[in-house]
């Protein structure tokens, strides 16, 4: 249950804001001055703070300086009579989060709090992973490369879409948590064929209608491999999604268009671009000039327009990258221009 401390001098007032917040779900205890909720909040422990403006001792700003300086994530609503622009503004610099004025109703008020906790859980959330993300990137590299051992002709293949998929979202100007989100779609895309026989991983035969039934079924194994680790929705959405098809046709919801999460679309192509260049047991390496006309060719049908244009800037842009363009795709870029 969230802790909420509630900084306010008048009586009658703090004890409508614990009914209330009481009412909503809520553990909240009051402090009846600005010093006392100091105080309180070098306990530790709050998931939110709501305090009066004007109160003997401290004031609300300096309540919320304090709040932030001992945890940033800490949200702060002003609730208080003065119904003041200037105030408000100055609450916002300080750190606040929401602006309440008196009087107020039950329902605002519970609103204000429940948007403050979330973006509280937001920031917790974006702090962690900023924290953990390398770890995990590198956690993610070695089980990629556990499973690669499975099959030789893969060795090198996530090092390579992690690469690609970095250069695509800063090309498409992902903001850095999505990018980071990608890679680590990039890097364990195919983690579902742990449950794959190897015999059907390193044939070089043509599989039967059953066996690619088998394989087809590796998206759905390494997104449900992946449920239960937290902040990783994207992630699963990724690995489940980088085999749909723009036009509807792929697997194993048969999404189209926008539907397909943008980090699928982006996997998705790299991933096509890397496994003809590379070759796998059944199909001989491509030259990288006839891979690329073939993602053009499938533009707009098996891939993303918008993310194969990205990806051809990305070729081009690499030393002797524009070698690397075949005709059509020179043809395309030259359309973009």
């Amino acid at each position: 249950m969230p802790r909420l401390l509630v900084a306010e001098d008048d009586p009658l007032v703090a004890r409508y804001l614990l009914r209330c917040l009481d009412s909503g779900g809520y553990e909240a205890e009051a402090a009846e001055d600005g010093v006392r909720a100091i105080a309180m909040l070098a306990r530790g422990g709050w998931d939110c703070v709501l305090t009066d403006y004007a109160m003997p001792r401290a004031n609300g700003l300096e309540v919320i300086a304090a709040a932030r300086q001992l945890d940033p994530t800490l949200p702060c609503v002003v609730v208080t009579a003065m119904n003041d622009m200037e105030l408000a503004m100055s609450a916002m610099a300080e750190g606040a989060v929401g602006f309440i004025p008196k009087p107020f109703k039950p329902d605002h008020l519970l609103i204000v709090v429940r948007n403050a906790l979330e973006r509280r859980r937001l920031a917790v959330e974006s702090t962690r992973m900023r924290l953990l993300g390398p770890l995990l990137e590198k956690f993610a590299l070695i089980l990629a490369n556990t499973l690669e051992a499975k099959d030789l002709s893969t060795h090198l293949h996530c090092e390579r879409l992690v690469e690609y998929a970095d250069e695509v979202g800063a090309c498409l100007s992902l903001p850095p948590d999505e990018r980071e989100t990608l890679r680590l779609g990039a890097c364990l895309h195919d983690i579902g064929k742990i449950g794959v026989p190897d015999v059907l991983l390193q044939s070089s035969q043509g599989l039967d209608e059953e066996e690619w039934v088998v394989l087809r079924r590796h998206a759905e194994i390494g997104a449900e491999i992946l449920h239960d680790i937290d902040g990783w929705t994207e992630v699963r959405r990724i690995v489940r999604h980088h085999h749909e098809r723009f036009d509807g046709a792929g697997y194993p919801d048969r999404l189209r268009g926008m539907m397909i999460p943008l980090g699928a679309r982006i996997v998705s192509v790299i991933d096509a671009y890397d496994v003809m260049t590379s070759g796998r047991p059944y199909s001989p390496p491509r030259p990288a000039e006839v891979a690329v006309d073939e993602l053009v060719r499938q533009r707009g049908v098996q891939f993303d327009p918008d993310v194969v244009d990205a990806f051809l800037e990305v070729l081009e842009r690499n030393p002797g990258g524009v070698r690397l363009l075949g005709r059509d795709a020179l043809r395309v870029r030259g359309l973009m221009r």
